[in-house]
C-alpha cells in the first residue's frame, strides 16, 4: 500500500511539475504568450509577407489593419531602432498597423504602387 501510495505521489508531482513548467514557458513570451491573446495563426500569415506582396494580398493574410498612418507606426521605437531606420530609407508612402493579442504589432508599409516595402513587428 506504502509503494502505491509513493507511485501516486511522485505521478502527481511530476503532472504539477509539467504544467507548472509550461504556465512559466507561457508567461515568459511576454506580449507573444496564449495568456496576452497572441494568435499564431496571425503571426504566420505576419511570416507569409514578403516584399512586393500587393497591399490587398498583406490584408487577406492579416484581416483588417487597425491603423492607417503616412510613417512607420510601431507604438514603440526603443528597442526597435533599426525597423524604424529601414522604413525611412524605403520607398513606403503608407503604413497599415496590426495588432495580435494585447501588445504585439505589425507595422507594413506600402510604395506608392500598394506593394509591400518595408515591415517590421514589436511591442509597446
Amino acid at each position: 500500500m506504502a509503494k502505491r501510495k509513493n507511485k501516486s505521489i511522485i505521478v502527481i508531482s511530476i503532472v504539477v511539475a509539467t504544467i507548472l513548467a509550461l504556465f512559466v514557458t507561457e508567461v515568459l513570451r511576454g506580449p507573444r504568450s496564449v495568456f496576452s491573446g497572441f494568435n499564431r495563426e496571425d503571426q504566420r500569415g505576419y511570416e507569409q509577407i514578403a516584399k512586393g506582396l500587393t497591399k490587398d494580398q498583406a490584408i487577406h493574410l492579416l484581416g483588417q489593419p487597425i491603423e492607417i498612418c503616412d510613417t512607420f507606426c510601431l507604438p514603440q521605437r526603443q528597442g526597435f531602432e533599426r525597423l524604424f531606420d529601414a522604413a525611412e530609407r524605403s520607398d513606403a508612402v503608407e503604413y497599415l498597423l496590426w495588432v495580435n493579442g494585447t501588445n504585439w504589432y505589425y507595422c507594413i508599409g506600402f510604395d506608392s504602387y500598394g506593394r509591400v516595402a518595408v515591415k517590421g513587428e514589436g511591442h509597446s
